[in-house]
């Protein structure tokens, strides 16, 4: 397979994940934000969404540049290369994600 195909199949798959995982933060986020009202709430949901899209859209691009980069510089197997660039994208976005909950912490204490 060529290495653009690949990348693309990187990036989709830890695309996945990463909505995956969004979706289940969302709720915990809901959970961390229960003691705040609607003024306080609502904009700090709306900065966690906007950091997760962030993390989302960089850490696709993470995992497509390694898979092009495994293959054509070092000459990985394509299989190897998809996993562990959709793994680091995954971590990546996961670690951007927990940076997003304290972030709408953040928000919601300063609008308090």
């Amino acid at each position: 397979m060529p290495a653009k195909t690949l990348s693309m199949i990187s990036s989709i798959v830890t695309v996945i994940l990463l909505v995956i995982l969004a979706v289940l933060s969302f709720f915990v986020t809901l959970v961390m934000l229960n003691g705040y009202g609607d003024r306080e709430g609502g904009p700090a949901l709306i900065a966690f969404g906007v950091c997760q899209g962030i993390g989302l859209i960089l850490s696709a691009i993470l995992a497509a540049r390694l898979t092009r980069i495994f293959v054509e510089k070092y000459n990985w197997n394509g299989i190897l290369a998809v996993t562990v660039s959709a793994l680091a994208g995954t971590v990546t976005g996961g670690g951007l994600g927990i940076v997003s909950f304290f972030v709408s912490i953040v928000v919601a204490e300063a609008m308090r």
